[in-house]
């Protein structure tokens, strides 16, 4: 119970001395600033799958907080953006992949600054290799939300066509449909994983991080958002007060807040992992 105690004391001291709040608040306003980029860039990439727009404003209902009062409802607002992107020319497309592939990388580049102060790692890898790293995680991170989609939206259909053509799969494929919401939080985990183990410059550190040694914060922040999520659509439909306070701002301002708060549990996730390995060292 005592080792307990200074673990969760140690941890609660390295979050202050981190300035977790600080990071949070830094790429969460990147990640803001990217983030219509980021949807332009996933969109793109749908149009190669077999999603379809409904497709995907019901997945925006389902992974981002929403509320019976429209004037707070992210997904609503996420959506209006979706049917504008979808009535653009798909000329300029490619065009604006490229530009929101590096645009959208400055939010993984915050996270990876917080991530270096956390694993106490000074930075000595070129800017540029940084922002094209960080452009490539962004990519990465794109096409695992494609692949959670397909699994989560065309689970069934999937399972239809590979039970015709390959019965053999047929008791297979109706166990992963049966566990697939499973499956997409194992995609969270591994790509939570990733993140911590290749985004801070761990080679500057003699800890080098081994994949398996990142697991308890991957594990911590995937059920952490998950969870966030819920409590957050909770919270907006309980609580009035910002629609009243900023009025038709109140949409910005709830995003920017479940921004700030999921990459404060990414950033805790680091914390968790670093206080594990002290203890296990």
């Amino acid at each position: 119970m005592r080792k307990l105690y200074k673990m969760i004391t140690r941890f609660m001291d390295y979050t202050a001395e981190d300035h977790i709040g600080a990071y949070a608040a830094q790429s969460a306003f990147f990640m803001m600033l990217s983030l219509i980029p980021l949807l332009l860039m996933l969109l793109t990439l749908v149009q190669y799958t077999p999603l379809t727009k409904a497709d995907i404003m019901i997945a925006i209902e389902r992974i981002f907080p929403s509320s019976r009062n429209t004037a707070t409802s992210i997904d609503i607002w996420l959506i209006s953006i979706v049917n504008e992107v979808y009535n653009q020319s798909k000329a300029v497309v490619p065009v604006t992949a490229l530009a929101a592939f590096w645009s959208a990388g400055r939010g993984v580049l915050a996270i990876t600054n917080g991530l270096n102060c956390i694993y106490d790692i000074q930075e000595t890898r070129n800017y540029i290799f940084l922002r094209i790293r960080s452009a490539f995680y962004t990519l990465i991170f794109v096409v695992l939300i494609v692949f959670s989609l397909l699994l989560l939206v065309f689970g069934n259909t999937i399972s239809i066509f590979v039970n015709a053509h390959i019965p053999i799969l047929q008791h297979v494929m109706d166990l992963l449909i049966g566990i697939r919401s499973i499956l997409a939080l194992l995609v969270m985990v591994f790509f939570f994983i990733l993140i911590y183990r290749f985004l801070p410059n761990h080679r500057n550190r003699m800890y080098k991080g081994k994949l398996i040694k990142q697991l308890p914060g991957a594990l911590f922040t995937a059920v952490g958002w998950m969870l966030l999520s819920f409590v957050f659509s909770i919270y907006v439909d309980i609580f009035k007060g910002f629609t009243n306070m900023y009025g038709s701002l109140a949409t910005i301002i709830l995003l920017m807040l479940w921004l700030y708060f999921i990459m404060y549990v990414l950033l805790l996730g680091g914390e968790l992992n670093i206080v594990i390995e002290e203890k296990r060292g």
